[in-house]
């Protein structure tokens, strides 16, 4: 695996830092790379965006982790612009041939189910959340707009909730993105022992990803 240093500029002139991991030539399965986002708090070198790409790079993906405009940041700030934030990473990910996978921890979560109605691109594609729903409880106004936009969502979505995340109700929040998003094709999955962060499943995480990565496609949506 080999590890380079980026910088992204989005559409409205913001620079966004990240990391692209490729894989080893002989696994790398270059038809498809994944765009990670972190949550809030997080940043492209901390948390979840920091060690799950390695192991997804491990299964042949490449992955682009890269810093949103609000990382580090304690509150929730300027999610209306966070499309621009995402379509910057799709579209260099995009300019390598490859089908993007966008997959979002946390907060970002938010901004991926909103990223169809709020950027306009609304092409078919496979999105993976990992930790939906706690914006719920602290910032409603936010989860209602999620709502809101997720009828715009299009192609095939996976939801990975830690069963015994004490933050969210997992299957509860994942059934409401199900009633909401009429427009994708969603999977849910209850990992056994993950909380929040996945902590101590780490390699659970990434298997369960690869998988389902194995046995959809977009031909097949």
């Amino acid at each position: 695996m080999t590890i380079e240093l980026v910088t992204l500029t989005t559409k409205d002139g913001v620079e966004l830092d990240g990391a692209m991991y490729r894989p080893e030539a002989a696994a790398a399965k270059p038809a498809t790379s994944i765009l990670m986002v972190h949550g809030l708090t997080w940043n492209f070198y901390r948390g979840p965006s920091r060690w799950l790409p390695p192991l997804l790079a491990a299964s042949g993906f490449p992955c682009l982790s890269l810093n949103m405009r609000d990382h580090d940041l304690k509150e929730p700030r300027d999610f209306p612009l966070a499309y621009h934030d995402l379509r910057a990473g799709i579209d260099h990910l995009e300019s390598t041939g490859s089908e993007v996978v966008v997959l979002a921890h946390g907060f970002a979560c938010n901004k991926l189910v909103c990223y169809a109605a709020t950027s306009g691109d609304e092409r078919q594609r496979r999105q993976i959340l990992t930790t939906f729903g706690a914006v719920k409880a602290y910032r409603p106004e936010i989860w209602s707009a999620v709502m809101a936009s997720a009828p715009r969502m299009r192609g095939a979505t996976l939801v990975v909730q830690g069963a015994v995340d004490p933050e969210i109700e997992p299957r509860a929040r994942a059934d409401e993105l199900m009633a909401a998003a009429t427009g994708s094709r969603i999977d849910v999955e209850l990992l056994a022992g993950g909380d929040h962060y996945f902590n101590n499943r780490h390699a659970e995480l990434a298997q369960a990803i690869t998988l389902w990565l194995g046995k959809t496609s977009l031909g097949a949506l």
